[in-house]
């Protein structure tokens, strides 16, 4: 596909910076069979889309609508596809023209009669995967709706099922106890965890991050104060935040350790640069 994304009314920096952001979220993942693609919003479509193309050059699939400002779109694609091994693109709207006037995705019975399989996809996907995997097709009519829905069913594991073993590129990296300084890393994932050391609620972030060649490491951040509960973080601690880039002055590598074929590299004496 050679299709250059057009961009109406949009600073050259903002682009630039979440290009930066969609380079960093792809480390690791793949096209082998297909991809996704964030359509860009035009004049008269002034939203951004998310489609999946197909390896076998199929009819791209519509899947929802994510935004009308590119920010937040991009940020919603992250979301949506944060278990996902499948990388995503920013693709022209032009690509998708002669698609959106197709009616072959219209469900032609049922309880969902006349309305659109992404549609019926977004507000029960439960009725799409039963119709993917569980409707006997009865005449040829039916036949490329079941169609449709099943690659709605590809979509929804890729979406929704945990893939531990995201990247197969990640290595060791460093000597357990060298000191590491200077390093930028994509955070991939958050998770909140009480230090069962201390009396009180001290509510540390556990962080899964990535550098530049796609290798994994493990950190923890620890809290700057108590909290009330042991669901939220210290008024005194900074939230870390997925796809942010944390740069750290200095890190000690503490072990190194496989999981699922993944290779991770646990931190510790985390400083970073900027910490609030």
């Amino acid at each position: 596909m050679n299709n250059s994304p057009v961009f109406y009314q949009l600073p050259p920096e903002l682009i630039a910076g979440i290009q930066t952001k969609i380079d960093s979220f792809n480390q690791g993942r793949t096209v082998q069979n297909g991809k996704y693609a964030i359509s860009t919003a035009t004049p008269y479509r002034p939203y951004y889309a998310l489609w999946r193309l197909f390896s076998d050059n199929s009819t791209p699939l519509f899947i929802r609508t994510l935004a009308m400002t590119f920010d937040v779109a991009a940020e919603r694609a992250f979301t949506l596809l944060q278990n996902c091994n499948v990388k995503v693109e920013i693709v022209d709207n032009s690509y998708f023209e002669a698609y959106y006037g197709l009616t072959d995705d219209l469900m032609p019975f049922g309880k969902y009669r006349g309305k659109r399989l992404a549609e019926i996809y977004y507000i029960d996907p439960s009725y799409v995967l039963w119709l993917a995997n569980k409707f006997e097709v009865s005449t040829k009519r039916y036949e490329r709706i079941v169609e449709l829905a099943k690659q709605f069913s590809t979509v929804h594991f890729e979406l929704t099922a945990q893939k531990r073993k995201i990247s197969s590129v990640s290595r060791f990296v460093g000597q357990i106890g060298e000191t590491l300084r200077e390093q930028y890393l994509t955070v991939l994932n958050v998770r909140l965890q009480v230090d069962r050391y201390k009396p009180d609620f001290y509510v540390d972030q556990q962080v899964l991050a990535a550098d530049r060649d796609g290798n994994r490491f493990t950190l923890l951040i620890k809290a700057k104060g108590k909290s009330m509960s042991p669901e939220i973080l210290s008024c005194y601690t900074r939230k870390i935040s997925i796809q942010e880039v944390l740069h750290l002055a200095s890190a000690k590598i503490m072990s190194h350790y496989e999981s699922r074929g993944v290779q991770y590299t646990r931190l510790g004496y985390v400083k970073l640069v900027n910490q609030k």
